[in-house]
């Protein structure tokens, strides 16, 4: 059998080069740092881009020598994984060499490729856990708002009710001032009347002094960019989402601003994000799917939010941003009641509903007060 011809051997030194200088862009365009190492963690590949995600040209990881010097000691044992196959999901903070901490998300894999055993997969994770973080905090400030509106209602319907016998007791310490007759032997009487009188006024003013201080802030109104706010909220959740496996989908169609105030806006479409997360954690994973739309026309910016979860039967949805009327477990009902509140004193209007298929749809509609510049 006649060889290869020269040809042919060209050719496929041609393809062969073609197909290093492939590998060699594609690794080094992407974001993620590739390493491989022998058992002993030394280094046998370091992929060109390292300096994107540590900061060190690969000449100065390969100084290194070997892996832990990057990453750190007792990242895996080596014979656990020949058995496994793979090991993934391992987080490390690292310093790069420009000092900075980042986290660092790494996947190890067993391989036997010119005398590398183990191949290391890292992805920086920095943003979506300090999005996690900032998650966790607007979560605590909302328990926190939660809190204090449960609070002031509270306060609210406790003050309206002593108000009331307070002011009889008031009246009647009054009345038997005026029937006493004012001879010595009522000296001691009046006096009881006197302080049953003081002792009424000084716990109303008490009462009305605790609800001016629990009165709410007024609400700081503004020209507000409501995509921008959808936008913030959702990049908020992204890691939440992620580790619940629920799909993002973001549908906004250009809108005029309208007069809010940001904070509070911020907070109604939070909760109704978290609630619609919360919705789908019964529901198989590939189902799970958040979609936030926005619209407008002449008079109005909607903003809808539309989970895959198990629905609300009708006969609920009439209660659900009733005070204290939860379909959670462990809930305290307050979230949605604290949202319609906020919309309705800014004019709007929050409904609920499904969406033509398994779920439910909340929609927010904001009233446009003026014309504004639009934004995309």
């Amino acid at each position: 059998m006649n060889g290869p011809t020269s040809g042919g051997r060209a050719r496929a030194y041609r393809a062969l080069r073609e197909s290093e200088e492939l590998h060699r862009a594609t690794l080094g365009s992407i974001s993620d740092a590739v390493f491989l190492t022998d058992d002993d963690g030394v280094f046998t590949f370091i992929c060109p881009n390292v300096d994107v995600l540590f900061g060190y040209v690969p000449d100065e990881v390969q100084a290194m020598g070997r892996i832990d010097r990057l990453l750190g000691e007792g990242l895996a044992d080596p014979a656990e994984l020949r058995i496994q196959g793979e090991i993934r999901n391992l987080e490390r903070n690292v310093t790069t060499r420009s000092g900075e901490r980042r986290t660092v998300l790494v996947h190890l894999k067993a391989v036997s490729i010119q005398g590398g055993t183990i191949l290391y997969t890292c992805r920086d994770i920095t943003e979506r856990r300090q999005a996690e973080q900032a998650l966790r905090a607007a979560r605590l400030e909302l328990a926190h708002a939660s809190r204090l509106a449960l609070v002031g209602e509270l306060l609210g319907s406790i003050a309206h009710e002593i108000k009331q016998p307070l002011s009889s007791i008031v009246s009647n310490a009054q009345a038997g001032l005026r029937l006493s007759s004012g001879s010595a032997a009522d000296w001691e009487l009046r006096e009881v009347f006197n302080d049953i009188q003081a002792d009424g006024r000084r716990a109303n003013e008490i009462i009305e002094r605790l609800r001016t201080l629990m009165r709410k802030k007024p609400l700081e109104r503004g020209d507000v960019d409501i995509n921008a706010i959808v936008s913030e909220m959702v990049r908020l959740i992204e890691g939440d989402a992620e580790r619940r496996g629920v799909t993002l989908e973001l549908e906004l169609s250009v809108l005029p601003d309208v007069v809010a105030d940001r904070v509070a806006v911020q907070q109604v479409v939070l909760n109704l994000l978290v609630n619609g997360m919360d919705a789908m954690d019964d529901v198989a994973s590939a189902e799970r799917r958040l979609t936030v739309q926005t619209r407008a026309d002449r008079t109005e910016v909607v903003v809808a939010i539309s989970d895959a979860g198990r629905g609300v039967p009708a006969e609920e949805r009439a209660r659900l941003f009733e005070a204290f009327y939860t379909t959670k477990p462990g809930g305290l009902g307050l979230g949605l009641s604290i949202a319609r509140s906020i919309v309705e004193a800014h004019g709007g209007r929050i409904e609920v509903g499904d969406h033509g298929a398994r779920g439910t749809t909340f929609r927010v509609a904001l009233p446009v007060e003026k014309p504004k510049a639009m934004h995309a």
